[in-house]
């Protein structure tokens, strides 16, 4: 229909399609709008904290306490410096002819060192000065076992090389005591000065007891009788009677 033909009614008409329309197209934006805005992807929460019991293997672990370590270790140098003095004063003893007090103070420095490798068993200089008292108490099986214990730990430390030389010469075995010698003169250690000086007397002192013998085998045993000379008279030939001169035989 025209235009210019449309009365008052129709217009009125018209208008309000329009204007439903549109309203219409209004409220079907709004609807789409909340409708999309309500099947909206939700926004993650945040993430759950692990419980101790999930936490991995290495997480559960727990650091090392250093200063416990560093305090263990503190107190077994303290008893290292306190049984190394006593060492000290009980081999002046020992030099200057106190065998019994030297003894004693063995005994103390003893229990010092090994309250130290109690409380460290890699301290191996420790053990070592284990070795050196149980020596000179003459407990040479406690000796070796500190030794070994010593140089594995601490398989080129030259002083424990040195004192197991010592022990192998107290315990007579000679050979091992030069095997050890001669390790630490391959390594030029200042060590081998002393051992040398002890070898070296140990061998002297065989070789002065080897020449001993023979002459302890020349001397009579005490309480034999000495060999006694033969008699004289006893094998002399009997004496030729006198023969007789002519003028006597004549009478």
């Amino acid at each position: 229909m025209p235009v210019d033909r449309l009365n008052a009614r129709d217009v009125r008409t018209l208008t309000l399609r329009v204007l439903r329309a549109a309203l219409g197209s209004a409220f079907a934006t709004v609807l789409v709008a909340a409708t999309a805005s309500g099947s909206g992807t939700a926004p993650s929460p945040p993430p759950r904290q692990p419980e101790a019991t999930e936490l991995p293997a290495q997480d559960q672990a727990q650091p090392p306490d250093s200063a416990k370590i560093k305090a263990t270790r503190s107190e077994a140098e303290q008893l290292y410096s306190k049984g190394y003095d006593e060492a000290q004063e009980a081999k002046k003893l020992k030099k200057d002819g106190k065998a019994g007090d030297a003894k004693k103070k063995f005994g103390k420095a003893l229990k010092k060192f090994e309250g130290a490798v109690e409380r460290d068993p890699a301290y191996y200089q420790a053990w070592n000065m284990v070795g050196y008292c149980s020596r000179n108490l003459g407990d040479l099986k406690r000796a070796f076992a500190a030794y070994d214990k010593c140089l594995t730990l601490m398989p080129d430390y030259e002083e424990a090389h040195e004192y197991l030389g010592e022990a192998y010469l107290q315990s007579g075995d000679l050979a091992k005591a030069k095997v050890e010698l001669a390790w630490l003169r391959a390594r030029g250690s200042d060590e081998a000065k002393e051992l040398a000086e002890h070898v070296d007397a140990a061998t002297k002192g065989g070789d002065a007891e080897k020449k001993a013998e023979p002459e302890a085998q020349k001397k009579p045993q005490s309480g034999a009788a000495p060999k006694s000379e033969p008699d004289s008279t006893s094998k002399a030939a009997p004496e030729k009677a006198a023969i007789p001169s002519s003028s006597e035989g004549s009478r």
